[in-house]
């Protein structure tokens, strides 16, 4: 049944596309359509590829925003291929990106509000939930839109012109949407398809957790109720869940001791028992496990535990997967040896060429990245290493001898 979802598409684009032609020359509309398509020329094309895919995209995503904003969320930025719409404390500002060309796509980005207690949390999560269930919906009431306009200009004898540029804007736009159509259901381990988002979003609760505690460090509005609260959830998922080694879970453990080690939240001695017992091996070959296990380095170290953090900095240096990014991997062990003593690296780590963090292009615009890299690089408060010498032993051994 999956391989038949997987291939309807690729049937249905051109069952639609034969239907159109057919129905042209049956009912005697495919000169008017010839003689649309004569009023322009075939160098309009790339052009009407380029406008229908950002007409199509800023559809598609406002379906997310127009969906936040119905349930009283606000929006922080919106993404549009290299186009970024940003409100700061002020206003709203537009930017032009080159650096994003390869993202291919857009997304939105809520400004969610406080969740103090499971109420508002529910809240939030009912309104992503909803969100990405409604755009992919409008992409394809758009496409259905499309091609009905199209079908009645030829019935109806529309304008030569109108044809001519409507209709590439229609073939483009059904190639897009059933591309986009397809993408939604598509996952991996940096991307969701929205279909795939939203039954994580129903169904998985470490996903709402994470997701929601990552787009609440984009808010403009600070709230240390919030930050509470989010902990406190955070606790109580790690006690509830066996921590596993997959993105979600990795994440899951990276916020928890960011919390703990950064922002001063009290370490749960239940959860400090269950990352005491974490399995390491299956980190050592990924970027992500790898910044994980320099982040469990640094908590051991916050709890005084430095024989065993120093332990783990020289087992990732060792082991860490040889076809990891070597300027990753050398970043990651430059800054976590400065902030654990081990070594003096705030020169190498002042210069932003040899900053690695995933997907910051992304967000630069959205927090203060520099101010946000200073915080990172900032060492631990010194925590002692010593070893305790009993020489009362040695003198009674001593004397003993003698």
């Amino acid at each position: 049944m999956k391989k038949i979802y997987r291939v309807l598409p690729i049937l249905i684009g051109p069952f639609v596309i034969g239907f159109i032609y057919s129905f042209l020359v049956t009912f005697g509309y495919w000169k008017t359509f010839r003689d649309g398509l004569s009023t322009v020329s075939l160098f309009f094309y790339p052009l009407s590829f380029f406008i229908t895919f950002f007409i199509t995209l800023a559809i598609h995503e406002l379906g997310h925003l127009i969906t936040f904003v119905i349930q009283g969320v606000k929006i922080r930025a919106l993404y549009l291929h290299m186009l970024i719409f940003v409100k700061t404390k002020k206003r709203w500002a537009i930017k032009f990106k080159p650096k994003l060309w390869a993202l291919m796509g857009g997304f939105v980005i809520p400004d969610l509000g406080e969740m103090k207690d499971d109420l508002s949390y529910d809240n939030n999560v009912i309104a992503f939930r909803k969100s990405l269930i409604v755009a992919p919906y409008v992409t394809i009431i758009f496409l259905i839109l499309t091609v009905f306009i199209f079908l009645l200009s030829i019935i109806l004898g529309w304008p030569s012109l109108f044809i001519g540029l409507y209709s590439p804007f229609t073939l483009f736009t059904i190639l897009l949407s059933f591309f986009y159509i397809k993408s939604f259901k598509l996952s991996n381990s940096w991307f969701y398809g929205d279909f795939v988002a939203y039954k994580k979003m129903q169904e998985d609760e470490i996903f709402q957790l994470v997701q929601l505690s990552q787009y609440r460090m984009f808010s403009l509005t600070e709230s240390k109720e919030t930050d509470h609260y989010l902990f406190q959830r955070f606790v109580k998922v790690m006690l509830e869940k066996d921590l596993k080694s997959t993105m979600f879970h990795q994440l899951l453990i990276l916020n928890y001791i960011e919390a703990v080690c950064y922002n001063e939240h009290e370490d749960n001695l239940a959860v400090r028992e269950k990352l005491l017992h974490y399995s390491f091996s299956p980190h050592y070959h990924s970027e992500q496990g790898v910044m994980l296990l320099y982040d469990l380095a640094v908590y051991y170290y916050h709890l005084g535990m430095v024989e065993k953090s120093y332990h783990l900095i020289e087992q990732i240096k060792k082991r860490a997967s040889t076809k990891i990014d070597e300027k990753s991997l050398l970043y990651l062990r430059k800054k976590h040896e400065h902030i654990l003593h081990i070594a003096y690296d705030e020169p190498f780590l002042n210069q932003k060429e040899h900053i690695r963090v995933r997907n910051s292009v992304l967000y630069e615009d959205l927090v203060d990245f520099e101010k946000m890299m200073q915080e990172m690089h900032e060492p631990l408060p010194f925590q002692v290493w010593e070893t305790k010498v009993d020489l009362t032993k040695e003198e009674d051994n001593k004397q003993k001898s003698d």
